[in-house]
């Protein structure tokens, strides 16, 4: 740039420059006035979103007509109490059904630290719903958030209720002795689905919110159907069922003509599918698979593609959709814990939204909510948490190693050594007493083992060491064979655990609950097929009917540990481990022996232990 004699500006640039340098100036000060007042400019902008969310919007309404004809849509307007919705919720509050001992019960819970109004951050802890002698399972929000429709059998038989969130009023929605189970509301909150076990098969039937008439057949076929959702778009119901001959995926289209309006979406390969669940726009089914590898894996369909395989949105077994879809919850069982993570929603990769949360016990469904400030979820009367089941603090350390332990007869039972651990003795005495009144039958009166003095081999080459502590038991085996008991894998990786269900004697509804998967038969070994003899068994060939009691669960509730199945267990029965159970209390093997036999004996377990 060339410069006058005197080194100053020409004059006509000099009139050029200053505007520029005070527009440049001014711009400059606008942009710092709006990144200050972008907070408090967000927030009221939001602040607008929640409140237009209270206007009314067209939903589907369920007229009453016979079971055979089609539910039609009718332009309903959603109420959302302004109460109830003061702030927005990014991530929202959970309503999940957690095990404690043998109930189930109704928690509250928000995972995320969010910002209510300005006033800092906080979250939600899980916070006790219901409690009582009974249990509540596969919880759903109603759409205007103000209901929680659930099972129970708190009052016998399973049935579905309705809790009122605002005033903490239970009502009771079905009233029969078959079992009814996991409610979806409709988008517009007139009508419930839900499975109910019908002749000794599982079916999903509609029932309005008034109950102005009775429920209607959705599904009519031979084969079960059950864990109806329902979609955010009112038309489409999903649903698992065994009418292709394996578990897979389905939905209930309602504008069919067809009686039968099931329509089958493409399936992934998967020995176990569970918990079919729909984003907020219908866009999305998500549900959880278990491959033949033993991975727990999410797949989602994608309605606008149809005929396009499922992706893989990652690892899990119970999914639930949060928001419009930007958030994907899952459930994660492990063989002895559970957990709760998230993932971001479909457009992203499967990445970790949320750290693996461990819960205190196994979900039993759960259902969110774009949540508002749930503090009011405190004037709630709920009652007290459960008592433990049984005096769970191990044996001093300072016994350890000095074989002081007493072994105690045990009344009424058979076994080829009916002794047990003191401290083990109460534990079984109470899991027993628990298997009669929900079973009622002693299913536990006779062991196929108990203790096992040193002097006495075990199976070859299967490790059954907690058996010599007077810690272990061996079920007895006996009513697999009867058809009063059924396995059903449980794998994990590599390592197959089990899960034992016991038959119940009341086969009216009002002790147990019916199967959704194919039992595991051992027995197909020896059916003379190549493939079965090489893989331990077989899958059933139809889902046990009737009602069953997940002995596993008890045994677990009661502190009796379960173990996976050696590497070689399909060609050896006693290799499945089982029937094998251990009330460890936290110790190592060497801990628990120490307790039975003095210093100088332990030094020979490896010659009686493995003869």
């Amino acid at each position: 740039m060339d410069e006058n004699a005197n080194g100053s500006l020409p004059p006509e640039l000099k009139a050029w420059t200053l505007p520029n340098v005070i527009l440049i100036g001014t711009g400059i000060l606008l942009l710092i006035a709006a990144i200050l007042l972008y907070p408090e400019a967000r927030q009221r902008i939001d602040q607008q979103q929640a409140l237009s969310t209270q206007t009314a919007a067209p939903t589907l309404t369920l007229p009453s007509p016979s079971p055979t004809e089609t539910p039609q849509a009718t332009p309903q307007a959603v109420h959302r109490d302004p109460e109830i919705y003061t702030y927005p919720s990014q991530f929202g509050t959970l309503i999940l059904a957690i095990q404690e001992g043998t109930d189930i019960h109704l928690f509250a819970y928000q995972p995320f630290l969010e910002d209510w109004g300005g006033t800092g951050f906080s979250g939600l802890p899980l916070t006790r719903m219901t409690s009582g002698p009974h249990q509540d399972i596969t919880p759903d929000i109603s759409p205007d958030g103000r209901y929680i429709a659930f099972s129970s059998n708190r009052n016998g038989p399973w049935d579905i209720y309705i809790l009122d969130l605002l005033t903490g009023d239970v009502e009771q929605f079905t009233d029969s002795a078959a079992y009814d189970a996991n409610p979806s509301w409709s988008p517009d909150g007139q009508w419930l689905a839900y499975e109910s076990y019908q002749i000794n098969n599982l079916e999903i039937l509609l029932q309005s919110r008034d109950r102005a008439s009775g429920p209607i057949p959705l599904t009519r076929n031979p084969a079960a159907d059950f864990a109806p959702d329902w979609s955010g778009q009112g038309r489409w119901i999903s649903f698992i069922s065994s009418r292709s001959g394996r578990l897979e995926v389905w939905y209930a289209d309602l504008d069919s003509p067809e009686e039968d309006k099931a329509v089958r979406i493409p399936n992934p390969p998967g020995e176990i599918v569970k918990h079919p669940a729909w984003s907020a726009d219908g866009r999305y089914l998500t549900w959880s698979v278990v491959t033949q590898e033993g991975n727990h894996s999410l797949v989602t369909w994608d309605s606008q593609h149809p005929n396009q395989d499922p992706v893989y949105s990652g690892t899990g077994d119970w999914p639930l959709w949060a928001g419009d879809g930007e958030l994907l919850y899952s459930i994660v069982e492990q063989p002895y814990e559970s957990y709760l993570t998230a993932y971001p929603g479909p457009n992203d990769d499967p990445q970790v939204m949320l750290p693996a949360v461990k819960l205190p016990g196994k979900v039993e469904g759960f259902s969110w909510f774009g949540g508002e400030d749930f503090s009011w979820l405190a004037d709630l009367s709920s009652g007290p948490a459960p008592t433990p089941l049984w005096d769970s603090a191990a044996r001093a350390e300072g016994n350890a190693g000095q074989g002081t332990a007493d072994l105690i007869n045990l009344r009424n039972v058979s076994a080829p050594s009916p002794k047990f651990h003191e401290d083990a003795v109460s534990s079984f005495s109470d899991l027993r007493a628990e298997v009669i009144r929900e079973t009622g039958w002693d299913f536990l009166s006779t062991l196929e083992n108990a203790y096992v003095p040193p002097d006495q081999p075990l199976a070859p080459g299967v490790n059954l060491d907690w058996l010599y502590t007077g810690r272990g038991m061996a079920v007895n085996d006996l009513p697999r064979l009867a058809n009063w008991l059924v396995l059903a894998r449980d794998d994990h990786g590599s390592q197959t655990y089990w899960r034992v269900y016991i038959r119940t004697i009341n086969q009216q509804g009002f002790q147990g609950s019916p199967l959704q998967f194919y039992s595991w038969d051992l027995q197909a070994r020896y059916s003379g097929k190549n493939a079965d003899y090489e893989n331990g068994g077989a899958l059933s060939k139809a889902i046990p009917q009737g009602y069953w009691v997940d002995f596993t669960a008890l045994a677990e509730a009661y502190g009796w540990k379960r173990f996976p199945a050696e590497t070689f267990w399909q060609f050896s029965e006693k290799a499945s481990r089982y029937q094998y159970f251990a009330f460890t209390q936290g110790l190592s093997l060497e801990e628990a022996l120490g307790q039975v036999y003095s210093a100088e004996e332990l030094p020979s377990y490896e010659s009686f232990a493995n003869p």
